[in-house]
């Protein structure tokens, strides 16, 4: 299952906490929210994704469970700054 489609219900069966208690635990512990958190997560995985030319910004949406480019292209820019494409092209010309 991908980062798109956990959810918080999920998390908290497989370690045996009340949904809110990991609602409570992600807030206390990281400052961040369960959506938050899953959004940032989601994030740093299509960056790892992009930084290797293998697969497409299409493909990197889909895979980080978007169901649109244009609404992955969004999130991506209000989180890195850059478009999808744009970071790809600034990481590919990084060098080593």
């Amino acid at each position: 299952q991908h980062l798109g489609t956990v959810t918080s219900e999920e998390v908290s069966r497989a370690v045996s906490v009340s949904e809110r208690t990991l609602r409570r635990l992600f807030a206390d512990t990281l400052g961040l929210s369960w959506r938050t958190y899953l959004l940032h997560a989601r994030m740093l995985r299509a960056m790892a994704l992009l930084a290797a030319p293998m697969q497409s910004v299409q493909e990197t949406a889909t895979a980080v469970g978007f169901d649109s480019v244009s609404s992955f292209t969004r999130a991506f820019a209000q989180f890195s700054g850059e478009t999808p494409s744009a970071y790809r092209r600034r990481v590919a010309g990084a060098p080593g």
